[in-house]
C-alpha cells in the first residue's frame, strides 16, 4: 500500500501544528477552508473545486437510478452513521445462513467480500511489502535457478525476483541500520549534526535531503533515510525541522521502531489466517463476508474515508456529503493497513465487483512490483468487456508516473491499453502555483487528470470524521463524479463516461510548481487532459450526448 506517507508523519505533523500555531485546513490561505471545499466552483468561489453544486442545479428535475461503486480498498465500516444507508446489499443472498444462495462462489456476501479475512471475519492489519512477499514466495524457486533453462512466464518471474531480492536485501539492511540509529540517541544526533552543514543554504525541499552524502557512516545513512520519511512542508525550514526532531525524539524512536517491525520483515505471518495459497494466483474463493473491526484503530480506516468521498449520505446534516446522491457502496477488502496488497486479491476483487453489479470501481492503492500481472490484466480486461469504469490513484511520491514502475496500470502485457481505466493526480484548493499537491505523482502520458485530494473531510470508522490528504482522496472524487454521470445518464458506457470526464475538465491557465521541485511548468503539462475534474461541465457534456 505504497500510496501512504509514513506513519511517522502523523505524530510529528501534530507537533508542527502546535509549534507553528497552524490552523488545520488553511493550506496557507488567508482564512480556513470550508469542509466541503472540493465541491465548490473555481469561478464563483475562487477555490479549485469540482463545481458539484452547479452540477446538481443542472440535474434538477431529472431522475436517476442507483449505481453500484466497488470500493476495492481496506474495507468499509458498513455501520457508519453516514454510510449505512448507502451500503450495497446483495439482493440474491440470505444473511448468515452459511450458504451461497446466489451461486457466485461467496457465501453470505451481503455487502461485499473480504479477501483478507479469516472465515469468521477477523482480519490482519499488517502484511509484508511486495518485495518481501516476492522474496519469500520465490526464493526456493529462483535463487539457484539456471536462467538459461527457464521458459515462458518463468523468464519474467525470474527477472522480477532478482529485482525484488536486490531491493529487499537493501531495505532489510537499511531497516537494521534505522533500528541501530534510534536505539542510541547520542549516535543519532551526532550523525544528524554531521549532515546539517550540507543543508545550509539549500532549498527547503525533499530533493535537498535526497542529495545528502552520508559517506560510509551507516548511522548517518540511516538518519538521512529518517529525514526523508518525516519531511513535510509544514516544517517550513530545516531549522524548525531539526528543533522538532530533538523535541519529539522519544516519540520518533517509538514510531520508527514500530514501523521497522513491519518493513522488510520475514516473520510477518498475518496472511496465514486467510487459509489460501499465496503462490496460486488463480485461486478464487477464499476470505470472509465480514470484516470485524474489533478494537483496531487501523482496520477499514482508509477504505471508509474513500467510501465517504464517493457517496456519504447527502443532506442528512451529518459529517460529510458524498459526491454521488444515488450510489450503493460495495465494500471489497484487499488492501492491508500496513504492507502491500497482493495481486491475486486485486484481481479477485475486480472480478467480484464486476460480477456483482458495480459500474464504477475505485482503487486507491498501488505498488512498484506486480508478480502476477497477467492475472490483474485479465481482471481489468474483464471489467472493460463488461462496461465497468476503473478509477485509480497515481500515488504520492512526487514522481513522473510516465517513467516509474507502478501497478496496477492500464497497459496490458500484450501492449494494448485498457480504455476503461483512469489514473488520478492530487490537486489542492489553491488557484496559484501550488495547485498540484507537492506529493502527487504526475505524468503527461499516464496521469489522466487531477482532482481535489488535499485536506478532504470524510468518514472514518465508528461514526467519526477526519481530513486526509493524497491521491487516495483524489481518485474517489473522480469515481464519485463518474457514478453521478452513470446514475443520471445510464445509457452512457464506461468509455463514454471516461471521455466526458477527460474533455470536461477545468483547465486553469496557470504556471505551477512541479511536485517536489522548484521548476515552474504549465499545469496542463502534468496530465493527459491538462485539468481538474469538473462535475458541472461533465453534466453539460452528458446532456449533449
Amino acid at each position: 500500500m505504497t500510496l501512504h506517507k509514513s506513519i511517522l508523519l502523523t505524530g510529528l505533523a501534530l507537533s508542527v501544528s502546535s509549534l507553528l500555531h497552524a490552523q488545520p485546513g488553511t493550506l496557507g490561505l488567508e482564512k480556513p477552508l470550508p469542509k466541503n471545499w472540493s465541491h465548490l466552483d473555481p469561478a464563483k468561489d475562487s477555490i479549485a473545486g469540482i463545481s458539484l453544486n452547479q452540477a446538481y442545479e443542472l440535474l434538477k428535475g431529472r431522475t436517476s437510478q442507483p449505481v453500484v461503486v466497488g470500493i476495492i480498498d481496506s474495507g468499509v465500516d458498513i455501520e457508519h452513521e453516514d454510510l449505512k444507508d448507502v451500503i450495497w446489499k446483495n439482493p440474491k443472498e440470505t444473511p448468515d445462513n452459511n450458504a451461497d444462495d446466489d451461486k457466485n462462489g461467496y457465501a453470505d456476501d451481503i455487502t461485499g467480500w473480504n479477501f483478507m479475512g479469516a472465515k469468521d471475519g477477523t482480519t490482519y492489519t499488517t502484511d509484508q511489502e511486495e518485495v518481501t512477499q516476492i522474496y519469500v514466495l520465490w526464493k526456493d524457486k529462483y535463487d539457484k535457478a539456471d536462467p538459461k533453462k527457464l521458459k515462458g512466464r518463468q523468464v519474467e518471474e525470474y527477472a522480477i525476483y532478482q529485482k525484488a531480492k536486490e531491493r529487499f536485501l537493501k531495505g532489510y539492511r537499511a531497516n537494521e541500520a534505522k533500528k541501530l540509529a534510534v536505539s542510541d540517541s547520542v549516535k543519532f544526533f551526532t550523525a544528524l549534526n554531521s549532515l546539517k552543514p550540507q543543508l545550509a543554504g539549500k532549498p527547503f525541499d525533499i530533493s535537498s535531503i535526497n542529495e545528502l552524502k552520508p559517506g560510509a557512516d551507516s548511522t548517518a545513512s540511516a538518519v538521512k533515510s529518517v529525514l526523508g520519511e518525516v519531511f513535510t512542508e509544514q516544517f517550513r525550514s530545516f531549522d524548525i525541522m531539526f528543533r522538532l526532531l530533538e523535541r519529539a525524539y522519544p516519540r520518533l524512536k517509538e514510531a520508527l521502531l514500530a514501523e521497522t517491525a513491519k518493513s522488510f520483515n520475514l516473520d510477518i505471518q498475518g496472511r496465514k489466517a486467510v487459509g489460501d495459497n499465496p503462490a496460486d494466483p488463480n485461486e478464487r474463493y477464499y476470505g470472509s463476508p465480514k470484516l470485524l473491526l474489533g478494537d483496531s484503530e487501523e482496520l477499514a480506516m482508509h477504505g471508509t474515508h474513500v467510501a465517504g468521498i464517493v457517496g456519504a449520505k447527502r443532506g442528512n446534516n451529518l459529517g460529510a456529503d458524498g459526491i454521488a446522491d444515488n450510489v450503493r457502496i460495495m465494500t471489497v477488502a484487499v488492501v492491508p493497513s500496513n504492507g502491500d496488497e497482493r495481486d491475486k486479491d486485486v484481481a479477485n476483487g475486480i472480478r467480484y465487483a464486476v460480477d456483482n453489479g458495480a459500474k464504477v470501481i475505485n482503487m486507491s492503492f498501488g505498488k512498484r512490483f506486480s508478480p502476477f500481472k497477467p492475472q490483474v490484466d485479465a481482471a481489468i480486461r474483464y471489467a472493460e468487456e463488461r462496461d465497468v469504469l476503473i478509477v485509480h490513484a497515481s500515488g504520492n511520491n512526487a514522481e513522473n508516473y510516465d517513467s516509474i514502475p507502478a501497478y496496477p496500470r492500464p497497459e496490458y502485457e500484450d501492449g494494448a491499453t485498457a480504455r476503461n481505466f483512469m489514473t488520478v493526480g492530487n490537486s489542492t484548493a489553491r488557484l496559484n502555483e501550488r495547485l498540484p499537491a507537492n506529493s502527487s505523482n504526475y505524468g503527461v502520458r499516464t496521469v489522466d487528470l487531477f482532482a481535489p485530494g488535499t485536506d478532504i473531510e470524510s468518514t472514518i470508522p465508528r461514526n467519526n470524521y477526519a481530513a486526509f490528504t493524497g491521491t487516495s482522496m483524489a481518485a474517489p472524487c473522480v469515481a464519485g463524479v463518474a457514478a453521478l454521470i452513470r446514475s443520471y445518464f445510464p445509457n452512457l458506457t464506461a468509455v463514454q463516461v471516461k471521455d466526458i470526464l477527460m474533455k470536461s475538465v477545468y483547465k486553469p491557465e496557470l504556471t505551477v510548481i512541479r511536485p517536489s521541485s522548484k521548476q515552474r511548468v504549465p499545469f496542463s503539462s502534468l496530465s493527459v487532459s491538462g485539468g481538474i475534474v469538473n462535475a458541472a461541465q461533465a453534466v453539460k457534456m452528458a446532456m449533449g450526448k
